[in-house]
């Protein structure tokens, strides 16, 4: 398998592992050492390269799984905050409709505004259910004031510095993904310069035609065999609550799958995309969640024809933010 992408590194290294397990055993019929390549890499080497790329690998899929986390945890108490806000201009309506304090009440934020501007609002819900809690001389009520179920204030500024928490442990989310993926992408020049030092030190062992020269496998796709890419297009389906992905058919005779990647955000940017799934080819469409569980939520597509030489070729971006 040619490299072309982080889910590809694996998979050839062990094609590498594999063969390089060939040669040396061939060179052990002849009394020969082991191979080793600039420096004395070795075989084993290159098994521990290869099982710290895997280890990294998977360590960034659980860093992108709780950046998604704190992603839902914070947007889940966004809502609980905007429906206080919402209790609390009830409750104005409700016992206070002639005084000041009506007027003055803020208004419910949107969903996908950001930290500072989001939190105004209710920073001044705060300030002015504090100020009616300590007025005795609004006529016909009696402070404190309250909401649905008897909720406090001490209970909404303790909800209000959860809030505060959960947009903390979104940047800090967002900042271990980020270290994670640069240490995972730190380790993948070394390592492909290794095998490309294995193929030259294959090319100088054997001559063209040993069988344990033409076996060895491809670090890069077929040249002049790039496959024309798909026209992906896509919308949110307020019915289905999922976005609808579809493209158009791939009419290459070696296809192999539809390769759907996606990035949270409203750019594509390869190096931090996700594998969504593989489709089988005949399959022009799918529904998809990732990444849209709340209002305002956006993600960027891209479906990618892959060949089975190990050339690809990714469509058009595609945004869809859920309405």
């Amino acid at each position: 398998m040619p490299l072309n992408g982080f889910g590809s590194y694996v998979p050839t290294l062990d094609e590498f592992i594999a063969h390089w397990t060939d040669v040396n055993a061939a060179r052990a019929a002849l009394s020969l050492p082991p191979l080793t390549l600039k420096g004395g890499y070795t075989l084993e080497d290159l098994i521990a390269d290869r099982n710290a790329l895997q280890a990294a690998i998977i360590a960034t899929e659980s860093l992108d799984n709780a950046r998604e986390l704190a992603i839902d945890r914070r947007d889940s108490q966004k809502e609980l905050l905007r429906d206080r806000l919402s209790q609390f201009r009830s409750a104005l309506e409700l016992h206070l409709k002639q005084t000041e304090f009506l007027a003055a009440a803020p208004t419910i934020p949107q969903q996908t505004l950001s930290e500072s501007k989001f939190l105004r609002p209710f920073d001044d819900m705060a300030d002015l259910w504090a100020r009616i809690n300590d007025d005795n001389t609004i006529p016909d009520f009696t402070p404190p004031l309250l909401l649905r179920a008897g909720l406090a204030i001490t209970a909404f500024t303790a909800e209000l510095a959860e809030m505060r928490a959960r947009f903390v442990a979104l940047t800090v989310a967002e900042n271990d993904q980020r270290i994670g993926r640069r240490g995972r992408d730190a380790l993948l020049p070394p390592v492909r310069e290794r095998l490309n030092q294995y193929r030259s030190a294959i090319a100088l062992e054997y001559p063209a035609g040993h069988p344990l020269s033409e076996s060895q496998p491809d670090l890069s796709p077929a040249p002049g065999s790039t496959p024309d890419p798909v026209v992906l297009s896509g919308y949110w389906d307020e019915e289905m609550s999922q976005a609808v992905l579809s493209w158009t058919a791939s009419t290459n005779p070696n296809l192999q799958v539809y390769e759907l990647r996606g990035r949270i955000g409203a750019t594509y940017n390869e190096a931090a995309s996700e594998f969504l799934a593989n489709y089988q080819p005949g399959i022009l469409g799918t529904p998809t969640l990732f990444g849209l569980v709340n209002s305002g939520d956006t993600v960027t597509f891209k479906v990618f024809v892959k060949l089975t030489t190990g050339n690809q070729a990714g469509s058009n971006p595609v945004t869809i933010t859920r309405t």
